[in-house]
């Protein structure tokens, strides 16, 4: 309610007074302290300077990276431009300023990374981090690590990105910042998954959740559960499985993962034979644009026909009666009691 409040306030006193690029500084001195914890507020105020193409000079790089970092923490990705952190990223090249300099840089490589080039984003983060060296900026280069471990993770190069993670999660103990502490352990926990080693990743996700302390309204817990429902489909317990994955997709509040949940959800339905519930999972995940989750829904398609043929062939009675889980309409901390 506090943050309506005051993005309605920032709204109104826009209508009322429209910055001009000489009130730009004062402008951002507010931004920056609204981005942590209001980025919308942030962007509406950006979006109160008139004609920001007529800033030159630090105010030009400052709206620059301010802009792309506002975005970005609104998750407004398909509005990022190279060419506008590029400012930024030119202005304080040479300038004295490590904080904005290694800022601009990790935001350039975030930018890059989602237009896919990933050579070019790899540098910018590694830039960044020198550039970053002896300044005390410890949540941005744990967050740098953290970037550099999803490139080498994506490109299996796991040890690699373990040793990213795990310096991820030094500079977020040094920064005082759990969340990133649970971000780190949950991707060490996916590593551990791709290898097959199931007491590392319950080991990891149990710090997670430890961490966490029955807050299941964090952002992270959606995707701790899913790894947790893995871990489960992994060793067997397809029912404990479907459970947590279930958890998952109720709690999650970020779309784009929530195919990935169904996928996982509907394959240990598989498993048990519920065909009819698997189809509704890997149907549901047909809406999703991601190319890589629709390839694994056609994939499972092809598998979950095969299934019912071996299925048919090998049972000449109707399956047993299975009790499922069934997701309720919200997500509680009782979720942990699973």
């Amino acid at each position: 309610m506090r943050k309506l409040l005051l993005a309605w306030n920032l709204f109104i006193y826009g209508l009322l007074f429209s910055c001009t690029p000489k009130d730009a500084s004062e402008i951002f001195d507010r931004v920056e302290k609204y981005m942590e914890t209001c980025p919308d507020s942030a962007l509406l105020l950006l979006n109160q300077i008139s004609q920001p193409e007529k800033l030159q000079g630090k105010e030009c790089a400052d709206y620059a990276l301010l802009l792309t970092q506002a975005r970005d923490k609104n998750y407004l990705d398909s509005l990022q431009s190279d060419s506008l952190i590029k400012l930024a990223v030119d202005y304080y090249q040479d300038s004295d300023d490590k904080v904005r300099g290694g800022k601009a840089l990790f935001y350039y490589g975030k930018v890059t990374a989602l237009q896919g080039d990933y050579e070019k984003a790899m540098q910018a983060y590694l830039d960044a981090q020198e550039r970053l060296e002896g300044a005390k900026e410890y949540k941005l280069q744990a967050w740098i690590q953290e970037y550099v471990g999803r490139i080498n993770d994506d490109q299996e190069r796991y040890d690699m990105a373990l040793d990213n993670y795990q310096k991820s999660i030094f500079y977020n103990k040094k920064a005082d910042n759990t969340l990133g502490i649970i971000y780190a352990y949950r991707n060490i926990a996916w590593i551990y998954a791709v290898r097959q080693n199931m007491d590392s990743v319950n080991r990891y996700v149990e710090a997670g959740f430890s961490l966490l302390n029955g807050d299941s309204t964090s952002s992270v817990f959606p995707s701790l559960m899913h790894i947790k429902g893995v871990a489960e489909s992994s060793n067997g317990n397809y029912l404990n499985a479907v459970s947590y994955f279930l958890v998952a997709i109720r709690c999650e509040k970020v779309v784009d993962s929530i195919p990935y949940y169904y996928m996982s959800l509907g394959d240990a339905y598989m498993k048990l034979s519920l065909f009819d519930k698997a189809e509704e999972c890997f149907k549901y995940i047909l809406s999703s644009n991601d190319i890589f989750v629709l390839s694994g829904a056609y994939n499972y398609f092809y598998l979950l026909e095969k299934k019912k043929v071996e299925y048919g062939k090998g049972m000449c009675q109707n399956s047993p009666f299975i009790e499922i889980p069934l997701a309720t309409d919200s997500c509680s901390e009782g979720d942990f009691n699973l």
